[in-house]
């Protein structure tokens, strides 16, 4: 039986459940990113947790009559356990790239490590086009400015070029 979707969709739903509790203690207008993105990892988690249990209850409902009609390899597909992360090199790739994100971005400015961060987590993962990685970057970068800048009115962490 495969549980990786059930639990998964379980740290996801109390991950955003989470974010949601400690983000009602922001400020009033600071409060909207974080529960809102908790909600939404929140809903996001319950079909993947439908999918795990109707998975599950599939794998259950088989009798030991119809196991043994099958195939000796699908017999062997089906008790085979699924690696956690489908691209290991991919998902280390990622996340070393979020730990010196998380370093950098007090240091170098939030704007500066974004767009760092942005380009070079695309072009490690494959992306070779110039013109969508700079798209998306700029794209991302525009989009974070108009949501922290200018509608929240928070400030970020300064760029190094600006610090005195």
């Amino acid at each position: 039986m495969n549980y990786r979707d059930l639990f998964s969709g379980i740290a996801f739903l109390i991950i955003g459940a989470s974010t949601v509790w400690m983000g009602k203690d922001f400020f009033a207008d600071a409060a909207y990113v974080p529960i809102g993105a908790g909600a939404l990892m929140g809903a996001f988690s319950l079909p993947l947790i439908w999918r795990g249990v109707k998975s599950i209850l599939a794998a259950r409902a088989m009798t030991d009559s119809t196991k043994a009609s099958h195939t000796q390899a699908h017999r062997t597909q089906a008790h085979a356990i699924p690696a956690l992360v489908d691209h290991p090199a991919r998902f280390a790739t990622t996340l070393g790239c979020c730990l010196v994100y998380y370093a950098a971005m007090p240091i170098v400015g939030f704007y500066t490590t974004s767009a760092l961060f942005i380009s070079l987590l695309a072009v490690l993962l494959g992306e070779r086009r110039p013109a969508v990685v700079a798209g998306i970057t700029l794209g991302f970068i525009t989009l974070l400015y108009a949501l922290f800048a200018v509608v929240l009115k928070r400030p970020l962490p300064v760029e190094f070029f600006f610090a005195t």
